[in-house]
């Protein structure tokens, strides 16, 4: 081997720092490399993370529903326990132009009703709740709902059951009244 060859050899078995014999390389020289670098790396985030925008999510604690004319949106069951009842909540529409009834039902269980006037959006519980008798599960669960209404198929979801706190306390269920009235003892002076 001759002597320039064995130079070459040895020279690229050095580090880089000691290729340059004291020498710094320029900042300008760097920079370009370290910009490249950046961009490559930070596109890099893109490959393993999609587009939030490009994923479909629920903006809300519950779950939408599609009755044809009828639509439900951020139903959920306002529950004070397990076994006990519950109130549901949740914004329904009609862009039909006749009133549609729409049915709710947990198996097993009697259906609760409502209506929806045409061409009209309103909350579930508004004036009067529309609650389901006893809740199988507590909050923090979900249960099988049946939805249905005359003019689409029925169908079949699954809805969260929310605590009665924060903006949802509003929605506790309230004692329903009884048929009959039963008297109460009073103590006499």
């Amino acid at each position: 081997m001759t002597e320039a060859g064995r130079l070459s050899d040895v020279m690229s078995r050095l580090p880089l720092a000691a290729r340059f014999e004291g020498r710094r390389p320029s900042p300008r020289r760097l920079l370009p490399v370290a910009v490249l670098g950046a961009a490559l790396a930070l596109s890099a985030c893109q490959t393993q993370s999609p587009i939030q925008t490009d994923v479909p999510y629920l903006p809300a604690d519950g779950v939408p529903v599609d009755l044809g004319q009828v639509q439900i949106r951020d139903l959920v069951i306002v529950s004070g326990g397990k076994d006990k009842a519950g109130t549901l909540s949740g914004s329904m529409s009609n862009t039909g132009s006749e009133e549609a009834r729409v049915a709710f039902a947990l198996p097993q269980a009697q259906p609760v009703y409502t209506t929806a006037a045409p061409h009209s959006e309103a909350r579930l519980t508004g004036d009067k709740q529309l609650q389901i008798p006893a809740v199988p599960t507590p909050a923090g669960g979900t249960v099988t709902l049946t939805v249905q209404s005359p003019s689409a198929p029925t169908t079949v979801v699954v809805v969260p059951v929310v605590a009665a706190d924060h903006y949802y306390a509003t929605l506790a269920p309230t004692p329903q009244p009884s048929a009959t009235a039963t008297p109460s003892a009073t103590a006499t002076p």
